[in-house]
């Protein structure tokens, strides 16, 4: 490949980025962003003074919330915020459309929330408790995943931001339903806390569980991203 034909490919993509990064922080994602922020120290303020500090599994689900917070506006409202800004019928445009848009946005997605994410556990781990921060990122992100790209793909057949939001909430209860009920210490469990060991469960056999919970999710992660991206090829359906 020749030099400037190599420059040019960068120049592409780095626009792309730059224009995609403009959309994801645009409108009201700042206000989910500063939510996210927000419920972060506000419960670790309450969770240091009020409880063991020494507790990872509690940490856990603060760190969830907060991941879901981050990708819930750009994977719910994306698809609504073209088709009011008049830009959908731009990108339907584009020869192989969800390659070069939709992909590379709702990836842009979730590294932010990841690097986010990744400041977070970093600095519960030195303020707080003392724990493997890496590791405790990417355990978190794999339900959020899950939860951002289920959004994304029902809003690739709901077309409306306050629709698919509500049906998101609703699968959310209906999730943590299934947190209280015996499929608590299941593998089908999207909230599974891989740091609440039970007392009755081998190490083991615990680690067995959470593998193969995450091996659930990822899987149903990329089919809900397939299927987004299938759905939006069929330009009738959003024109």
């Amino acid at each position: 490949m020749k030099p400037h034909t190599l420059y040019n490919y960068f120049t592409l993509i780095r626009r792309m980025i730059i224009y995609n990064l403009r959309i994801i922080f645009a409108n009201k994602f700042i206000w989910f962003l500063a939510g996210s922020i927000l419920f972060y120290i506000g419960l670790s303020v309450i969770y240091v003074f009020s409880n063991d500090v020494s507790r990872m599994e509690d940490m856990y689900g603060i760190f969830i919330f907060s991941g879901i917070l981050l990708v819930f506006y750009p994977s719910v409202f994306g698809i609504q915020n073209d088709q009011d800004a008049r830009t959908i019928e731009i990108l339907f445009g584009i020869p192989n459309y969800r390659y070069k848009v939709w992909l590379v946005r709702i990836v842009l997605i979730f590294v932010i929330a990841f690097l986010i994410m990744l400041v977070f556990t970093f600095l519960t781990s030195v303020l707080i408790v003392k724990f493997r921060f890496t590791n405790m990122t990417m355990q978190v992100m794999i339900p959020v995943l899950f939860l951002g790209m289920m959004a994304f793909m029902l809003s690739t057949v709901i077309r409306n931001g306050n629709g698919t939001a509500v049906l998101m909430i609703i699968f959310g209860i209906f999730f943590m339903i299934l947190q209280d009920s015996s499929l608590q210490r299941s593998q089908w469990n999207v909230f599974l806390n891989p740091y609440d060991l039970p007392n009755n469960v081998n190490e083991t056999v615990w680690a067995l569980i959470t593998f193969k919970n995450r091996i659930i999710l990822v899987t149903c992660s990329i089919l809900f991203l397939l299927a987004a991206l299938s759905n939006l090829q069929k330009r009738e359906k959003f024109m």
